[in-house]
């Protein structure tokens, strides 16, 4: 499973989500450099001074520096303890923050720090050396080692907080997070959703269906690809409407002729009867072409797609060929409701039976079972089958197949099929089969 995800719209969320993370880390590194640190810095500077105040003999003992007043002591609430009372006074529970005992030790080993004022040993500035140790609790303390002597602590007390609140890293890395997550999706979803729009409409143009016309929202260029899109279906739709008012006005033109053709016909003397058997023949081949022509311009889209019993419809669709009661074989398994447009799947029934007939002869075999999320009807012949080469193109009007399945017809039947499954979401396949004849599935989805 690729972590990476392949829609577009998933794609521009992670990426604007990951850069506001990474643009807030980087806020976040320059803050704690530029801020954060130099403060930290300071406080441990301050706090060094104050080691400074409290611990001017090396040995660890408290002098007050007299140039200080008491008043000033008694404000800072600055105590100083041995280890023992040190302990006892909540040492013990103090977590030791190596990061300030480095800021803090860097400070007394500064130049001006290194050897109290009073004192006269020499001692390098190296060599000092101290913790820094924080008391948390409802009173939280600073906890300072005198670097002269380990036996003493300096505690100082800090602001109290009433409440313990988790990591600050933490917590703004998963605000920072949240907030990056959300803002990348919000900004992704106005880009994605015109494209969406796009897709399903172009979908639904692919099946043949007119959709409405998009709104046309988005960035420029979105608007600009909405706008051709636009265009384009109108024209296609236009062209559709052309071409449906095209063949309807001629098969409706052609009947009045092969009518009066048929009925001059009649007129024929006895011995013209081979003569007007021909005409006869002829009329209703013409009559045919013209009922495939209205079938194929007639689809059946607007009419209403409801679930219903898929074998009943298979049935009713193939008996009227069967005339003497074995040219069609029916082999029917159980299957759930399908939903289907009626009248247009009997016409896809009818035409694939018919078209077996035609071509290959009786008997013909109809079966239906269920595979996976469809259901899938099989019309199998017994016939030469077809070249393979020709088998991508027969879907196509007016195509037909090599010599082997010539004949009369329009070449529109299987166009016909095709335009129905497209138009109920399913697929039409044809194949030779190995024993001999042609098999035609259809796959449909059910759910």
């Amino acid at each position: 499973m690729k972590l990476f995800p392949r829609s577009t719209f998933g794609r521009i969320a992670v990426m604007i989500g990951f850069l506001l993370l990474i643009n807030q880390m980087v806020y976040y590194v320059t803050v704690g450099i530029y801020v954060v640190d130099p403060f930290m810095k300071q406080n441990m500077h301050l706090v060094a001074m104050q080691v400074k105040v409290h611990f001017l003999n090396r040995d660890g003992s408290v002098q007050i520096d007299p140039l200080l007043s008491q008043r000033y002591i008694d404000a800072t609430h600055i105590e100083t303890y041995d280890s023992k009372q040190a302990w006892d006074k909540g040492l013990k529970q103090a977590s030791l923050y190596q990061s300030l005992s480095d800021e803090l030790n860097e400070a007394l080993n500064a130049k001006q720090l290194a050897t109290p004022a009073s004192s006269t040993a020499s001692v390098s500035p190296e060599m000092l050396h101290s913790e820094v140790r924080i008391e948390k609790g409802r009173q939280n303390y600073l906890w300072v080692q005198s670097p002269y002597n380990s036996r003493y602590w300096m505690r100082i007390p800090m602001m109290r907080f009433e409440h313990t609140y988790p990591s600050p890293l933490l917590l703004y890395l998963t605000v920072i997070t949240l907030l990056s997550t959300i803002g990348g999706w919000l900004f992704a979803r106005q880009i994605s959703r015109p494209l969406r729009r796009l897709e399903f409409a172009a979908r639904e143009l692919g099946r043949g269906d007119m959709p409405g016309t998009l709104k046309e929202s988005g960035t420029q260029e979105l608007v600009e690809v909405t706008r051709s899109f636009n265009q384009m279906a109108k024209n296609l739709r236009q062209l559709e409407q052309d071409r449906t008012m095209l063949l309807a006005g001629i098969s409706h033109d052609l009947r009045t002729p092969i009518t009066r053709i048929r009925l001059a016909s009649e007129f024929l003397s006895p011995e013209h009867d081979d003569i007007k058997d021909g005409i006869v023949r002829d009329t209703e081949d013409m009559d045919e072409i013209i009922d495939q022509f209205i079938a194929f311009v007639r689809d059946g889209r607007d009419e209403r797609s409801e679930p219903g019993d898929f074998n009943a419809l298979v049935r009713h669709a193939a008996e009227p060929a069967n005339i003497t009661g074995d040219e069609v074989i029916f082999a029917l398994q159980e299957v759930p409701p399908v939903p289907f447009k009626a009248l247009a799947m009997k016409r896809l029934v009818r035409n694939l039976v018919e078209n077996a007939l035609r071509y290959a002869g009786a008997p013909v075999t109809i079966q239906t079972r269920v595979d996976d999320k469809f259901v899938v009807l099989t019309v199998l012949d017994n016939g030469p089958g077809v070249s393979e080469a020709d088998i991508p193109r027969l879907m196509q009007p007016f195509t037909r197949g090599d010599s082997a399945r010539s004949g009369r017809g329009t070449g529109l039947g299987l166009a016909i099929v095709k335009r129905i499954a497209d138009m109920h979401r399913a697929s039409i396949n044809l194949s030779n089969r190995p024993e001999g004849g042609l098999a035609a599935t259809l796959h449909i989805p059910y759910c």
